[in-house]
C-alpha cells in the first residue's frame, strides 16, 4: 500500500466518523472500497492492516 492509499484510507475513516454513520454502514462502505471481504476480514490487498489488527 502505497502512502497515497494510506492516506485515502484515513480520510474514509475519518469522513466515516463525521457523519455519524452506524457499525453496519462502515462496514459496508470498506466491503465496497475492497479493503474487507463478506466475512469482515481483510483483503489479500491489505496484509499491513491485517497485521496491525490482530
Amino acid at each position: 500500500m502505497s502512502d497515497k492509499d494510506f492516506n485515502k484510507l484515513i480520510e474514509l475513516a475519518e469522513r466515516q466518523l463525521q457523519e455519524k454513520v452506524s457499525d453496519e454502514e462502515a462496514l459496508r462502505s470498506l466491503i465496497r472500497a475492497g479493503i474487507l471481504d463478506e466475512n469482515g476480514q481483510y483483503t489479500s490487498h491489505y496484509p499491513e492492516l491485517a497485521r496491525f489488527s490482530r
